[in-house]
């Protein structure tokens, strides 16, 4: 009989290798296929960190915050991780994962992990009204040797980047250009897809950058799983830009209006 052949991982967890390097130490490495304008983009770095943590045998608990400060630029250059469970409780745990290249930090999360219990429940928050199905909806052509091609991206609404538009709210339907399953390290990820918001308040294309952001996992591991490899809707938008900083904010949601995680973003811009 032959032997079975062997199972082709999704590119992106193609670019997420951990190799056990030590106790809490990873070895991984650079995937140019999520590659930015100089470096990995942000997403990459922040699903990376979160994988650490979760790759420990000794976690307990599924997501529910992630911090990640971005410290410096990334080269070719082998990385390692580094993590920490800085307390471990029976309900919330805080773990520390640290992203080091040629000797130096380059990224650092904060990861909070919980276990989630069935408790009083409500929702406050409104899947947006009139959008339309992505079936509906051409998707945006891709850049070749950008993170961006790893995606599938149909515009629901906002303006053309680029222009002095009255405010820097976009929606998209969006998903891994495979479709693959929606995971907690796949929906950091997508957190960080959007734009830099400054490219919608502005017609002059300038360097910008996150600085750190955060994610909030509101949905529970079935969530996810129902959603499977389907599009989720994300929206963002910006609040100040101010003396070389910008924020944003964004929320993403299942196609049947359920909110699975919402972000906070401080972006530097020259």
């Amino acid at each position: 009989m032959d032997a079975a052949a062997p199972v082709r991982l999704h590119d992106f967890d193609e670019a997420l290798p951990l190799s056990p390097a030590g106790p809490r130490l990873w070895d991984s490495r650079i995937d140019k296929r999520y590659w930015n304008m100089i470096g990995p983009w942000g997403g990459w770095t922040a699903a990376l960190l979160l994988k650490a943590v979760l790759a420990e045998s000794d976690h307990g608990g599924t997501p529910v915050g992630l911090t990640v400060n971005l410290m410096g630029g990334l080269d070719d250059s082998p990385l390692q991780l580094s993590t920490r469970p800085a307390r471990q409780g029976k309900s919330v745990e805080f773990w520390t994962s640290e992203l080091i290249q040629n000797g130096a930090p380059v990224a650092m999360a904060m990861v909070t992990l919980g276990q989630r219990r069935e408790t009083f429940s409500t929702h406050e928050a409104s899947f947006p009204e009139g959008v339309k199905r992505p079936e509906d909806i051409e998707s945006v052509p891709t850049r070749p040797g950008f993170f961006t091609a790893m995606f599938e991206q149909r515009p629901v609404q906002g303006s053309a980047p680029l222009q002095e538009n009255p405010d820097s709210l976009t929606r998209n339907w969006m998903r891994d250009h495979q479709a693959r399953p929606l995971d907690y390290v796949l929906l950091a990820g997508l957190a960080d897809v959007f734009a830099p918001r400054i490219f919608y308040r502005s017609a002059e294309r300038r360097p910008a950058s996150t600085v750190s952001m955060s994610v909030y996992f509101h949905a529970t591991p079935a969530e996810l799983e129902a959603v499977g490899g389907d599009f989720i809707l994300g929206e963002a938008k910006g609040r100040r830009f101010e003396s070389g900083f910008f924020d944003q904010h964004g929320a993403l949601w299942s196609r049947d209006g359920v909110l699975l995680a919402t972000t906070e973003q401080l972006c530097w811009f020259k």
